[in-house]
């Protein structure tokens, strides 16, 4: 994932991917969260960028559309994860999903054509959501906070343990969390389901979390 540093310690081979798996499946919350986000169990898949005719950072979902569209597998949809074991920038207790592509070769392996300047990453598959092309629609990133989170720091209010926040355009406010998502046919549908308690600002960030989604 580029903007981030690798913790130290970290192998960036299969190996040590392998090992992030063990460690947040070793983690209650992180477990139920995963069991509740998808049916599949987190694999290490391979990115190689020179797999297939497009592999441009941002576009994953359409990537793989063009892969499967030049026979060279299906395109799955799932979630790809950054969490503490990984990287340094994310603190204890916070574990991020992004919504992600990849691409099932024949003989049943996933790989990654997207450009990615880790070696591997390790995939969630969720055959329930996938990017809409057809009405240009992906789904939000999935984080949950767990006990360790800003352990020992000030913060504004207590921290809640293992809830589910939505995040979109790589923006998050921990002051204002949404458990369950839901993509609107209409601005005016969402508009209408804004609570009118919330401040004009943060009735904007409702909006911007419910219903913008990150495209990658």
């Amino acid at each position: 994932m580029s903007g981030y540093t690798f913790k130290a310690g970290f192998n960036d081979n299969y190996d040590g991917w392998q090992e992030v798996i063990a460690q947040i499946m070793s983690v209650p919350s992180y477990r139920t969260f995963f069991q509740v986000t998808t049916l599949h169990a987190p694999v290490v898949v391979k990115n190689d960028p020179a797999c297939a005719p497009s592999n441009d950072r941002n576009q994953c979902h359409l990537n793989c559309k063009i892969a499967e569209e030049n026979g060279i597998g299906k395109h799955v949809s799932g979630w790809y994860l950054m969490c503490e074991y990984i990287f340094e920038e994310i603190p204890a207790g916070m574990c991020r999903l992004v919504h992600h592509s990849n691409i099932l070769l024949p003989n049943g392996t996933l790989i990654n054509p997207t450009y990615d300047p880790c070696s591997h990453h390790i995939f969630f598959r969720d055959d329930r959501r996938a990017f809409s092309f057809r009405d240009g629609i992906g789904y939000n990133d999935r984080m949950v906070l767990g006990d360790e989170f800003l352990k020992g720091q000030k913060t504004r209010e207590p921290v809640p343990r293992n809830k589910v926040l939505y995040s979109a355009n790589e923006y998050y406010d921990r002051d204002l969390r949404f458990e369950k998502f839901r993509m609107y046919e209409t601005k005016e549908e969402a508009y209408a389901q804004v609570p009118q308690s919330l401040s004009e600002e943060d009735k904007i960030k409702w909006l911007t979390l419910k219903t913008n989604a990150s495209v990658r």
